[in-house]
This record gives C-alpha cells, structure tokens and sequence, in this order.
C-alpha cells in the first residue's frame, strides 16, 4: 500500500485517494476533525515549500506514490515535493510560479489572448502613476492570492493608502490591474498531452470579489442548449490560454469576463476548483475533479478517467450569509425553497465565518439555466433580506 500526500484537506480528494486502497498523509495549516484517525503534520504555511519539505522529511515516509493539492497555496509546494521525491505530475517550478502569481501569468499568456493590464506594485509605486496607465477605477490584489482575498477596485488615492497603505517594502507581493467591465465565469476541466480534454463552464451570480463588500457567491453551471456559441467561446479561450502557459497535465479552474463579445482572460490555476464548484460539476456532468486530481498525481490517463454525462440538470451553489437585522435559520429556507443540499447553523455564535463571508452554503438544482437563474436570486436575496 502507497501513500498519497495530500496537502490542504479536502473532502473529495481524501475520498479519492482511500478508493485507491492508498493511504494519506495529509499536510495542514490547522488541526480540523477530519484529520482524526488519519496521518497527518500541521505547518504554518502550506506555500512555505522549505517548511513542508522539512516536515515530509521527518515524518520519514517511505511508500510516497503521489502528491496532490486543492488549494493554491500549494501548488508550487506540490511540485517541489514532486521533484525532490522523484514523483509523477508537474515538477517544473518556474513553471508553477505562471500559475500563482498573476503578473507572472499575464505576461507569459500569448498576444492573442485578451487580459487586464497587470504590473506589480512596488513599495514606492503612486496611486497616480498607476491611475494613469491603467485608468480608474484598477483593482488591487495580492499577487499570489487566493480566494479574491484581499481583492478590492481603486478609485482614488484615500482608497489606495487605506488598503495598501501597511504593504511593506516587498516589490512583488501584490499587483495592480485594469478593470475589465462584464460577467465573470469560470471553467473547470481537465487539461492533458498538451490539449484541452473536457470542461464545464459556469457563471457567478455576482463578481467574486464583491463578497469583499457583502454580495453573496453563487455560481451555476451553463447548459449547452443556452449557451452553445458561449460555450464553445469559452472552451477556445481555455485552449489558447493554457497551451500559450505551456500547462501541465492537471485539473484546472480559470476564471475570465464576458466583456461585450470579447472574452476576457482573468486568471488559472492548476489545481482542483474552490468553493463548491467541483460538486456541482459532478453533480450536473457525472465528472469527479477531485478523482481526477489524484488519478493525474498517479500517471493514470485522463481519457481512461473522464465519462461525461448529458445532464438531466443544472447545478448551482450559494454560500449564504448573515445580514445585520436579517434573523434566518435553516427552517426558514426550508419554508420557501428546495434544496439538494443545505447547511445553515441556526446558532452563528460557534459556527465561525468561512472564506467569502460563508456562514452556510445551499445546492440546489433546475431543468435550464433561465429557471436556474431565477431560483439562486430569489435565494441571494431572500438571505439578504429576509423576505420572499
């Protein structure tokens, strides 16, 4: 029996690796229950890759088959330990770096791939030399971010300092880029010997980075039967954007903008999808990202793994919040709506904020997009409301 090390927990990577019959020696920021009975080693920081090599190193592990992550801040790690113990998956670091840091990534992607202007932000770098090459309003982020975590347009200098105003003298720690106007979606597949293997594309209710400032996340997926000429659009954009970044065998998420009829290239990770977009892709297409991580991290083919299927209905997720004087509990969701799938603590006091402002999250599901749509807004809004 192998050993997978897994860094950063996910439920559906966990899953994968025990149908494998391996075992798992997973890396993690911080104790949770589902490292219980497991092995496991806790660091401080998942992209210090000197931390977690020393930390793989003293567990003395011998059976190493695999390394695999769902989180971006260890995919550069992954692929240091990958090299060090002579593993199968992407080993280039450089290369990884094209898919962190997102000046580094604008700037390889090829001339015909639309994208933000991007340059990084120095610590002697002025509102007004950046208001001047990229116009207002531009948005700050960090530059190896996660999550839209820190994420925020600039539209004057009082906005600058404030947000930028403690960021040290690091000159490659965060980044400025040009607004780009339009709906942002994302598409999520599997990328192999060099071509696009099979995608699905969905769109937010509300730009991601707006959670920042309350807005509530949901996506849903699209249905070819809209959306056929958006998604083939979609898909070609996936094609030019992840050749010109030479990617490696993987899973990738890559988000972008529906600027008018143009396409606009945001940013792509190679790693599993965040928030609940891996279930509601399974959930609509019958294809597990998460098994196709681990089985990419085995050298198995991506061909062998993928079996799509038509959907018999589309798929959205909503990370629910709480609203000042919006008292909710879960029974008052389930009073006006369906779901697949709801989590919703009646008691906020234990139940902490997760990432995007979540206190819970629902899935939920439509024949079509057009009914789709309408179920998540009703929800979105009845969340920030209280009222049907």
């Amino acid at each position: 029996m192998g050993t997978m090390i897994v860094l950063g927990h996910r439920k559906g990577i966990a899953d994968a690796v025990a149908r494998r019959g391996l075992e798992v020696f997973q890396v993690e920021r911080k104790m949770k229950e589902a490292l219980a009975g497991t092995r496991f080693a806790l660091v401080d920081d998942l992209e210090d890759a000197q931390e977690v090599l020393r930390t793989v190193l003293g567990a003395r592990l011998t059976d190493v088959v695999g390394v695999v992550t769902g989180h971006e801040q260890g995919v550069f790690t992954a692929a240091l330990l990958r090299d060090h113990l002579g593993l199968v998956g992407d080993r280039d670091w450089a290369r990884t770096l094209r898919f962190r840091d997102k000046y580094l990534q604008k700037a390889a992607l090829p001339p015909d791939v639309p994208r933000a202007r991007c340059r990084y932000i120095g610590p002697r770098t002025t509102y007004a030399e950046l208001a001047d090459g990229l116009g207002t309003p531009f948005v700050v982020k960090p530059a190896n971010g996660a999550g839209s975590v820190g994420a925020a347009p600039i539209a004057s200098e009082r906005e600058f300092t404030r947000h930028l105003g403690a960021r040290g003298g690091a000159g490659a720690a965060w980044v400025a880029e040009s607004f780009v106007s339009g709906r942002e979606f994302n598409i999520d597949g599997v990328w192999s010997r060099g071509r696009l293997r099979w995608c699905a594309v969905s769109r937010f209710h509300e730009r991601p980075m707006h959670t920042n400032s309350g807005a509530v996340l949901a996506s849903q997926v699209l249905s070819r039967k809209e959306n056929a000429p958006f998604l083939d659009r979609a898909a070609a954009l996936a094609e030019r954007a992840l050749g010109g970044l030479g990617a490696p065998d993987c899973v990738f998420h890559l988000e972008a903008f529906e600027d008018g009829d143009d396409l606009v290239f945001g940013e792509c990770g190679t790693r599993t999808p965040g928030a609940h977009h891996t279930e509601i892709v399974q959930l609509t297409h019958g294809v597990d990202l998460y098994d196709l991580t681990v089985g990419l991290a085995l050298g198995q083919d991506a061909d062998e793994l993928l079996a799509p299927r038509d959907p018999e209905a589309y798929f959205a997720y909503i990370y629910l919040r709480r609203f000042e004087g919006v008292e909710l509990t879960r029974a008052d969701f389930e009073k006006h709506f369906t779901f697949h799938e709801l989590s919703y603590p009646d008691h906020p006091g234990g139940a902490g904020t997760g990432s995007y402002g979540r206190a819970g999250h629902a899935l939920v599901s439509a024949p079509d997009n057009a009914r789709l749509g309408e179920l998540v807004a009703r929800i979105v809004a009845f969340n920030e409301s209280g009222r049907v």
